[in-house]
């Protein structure tokens, strides 16, 4: 089960990110996969769901590799705001179905 919502906030998290320009037909599957890389990494418990250090983490990794928009997130410093924003049900963890839905 853990994989299945690694994998599901993998996906949203490539979908969720995306910027104008090469991303705009959507990110290239070794995007995807880096994007999937740096998932796995920020999710420092492996609980397959991020809390908020642990998204902070993730958009640092993805503007470190210049992945969707975490560039923007990161230099703006809105990564409490960006992570409120998908926490729909407020419980301070981000899931796979919370990711999807902000899509």
């Amino acid at each position: 089960m853990k994989h299945t919502n690694l994998g599901r906030l993998a996906l949203a998290a490539a979908v969720m990110l995306p910027a104008a320009g090469a991303y705009a037909q959507g990110p290239s599957e070794a995007a995807r996969q880096l994007m999937a890389e740096n998932l796995s990494q920020a999710d420092a418990n492996s609980d397959g769901a991020l809390n908020q250090s642990e998204f902070v983490m993730l958009i640092d990794l993805n503007a470190a590799d210049n992945l969707g928009r975490a560039a923007l997130i990161a230099r703006t410093g809105n990564q409490a705001r960006a992570f409120a924003h998908i926490d729909a049900n407020g419980d301070g963890l981000l899931t796979g179905a919370e990711l999807q839905a902000m899509v």
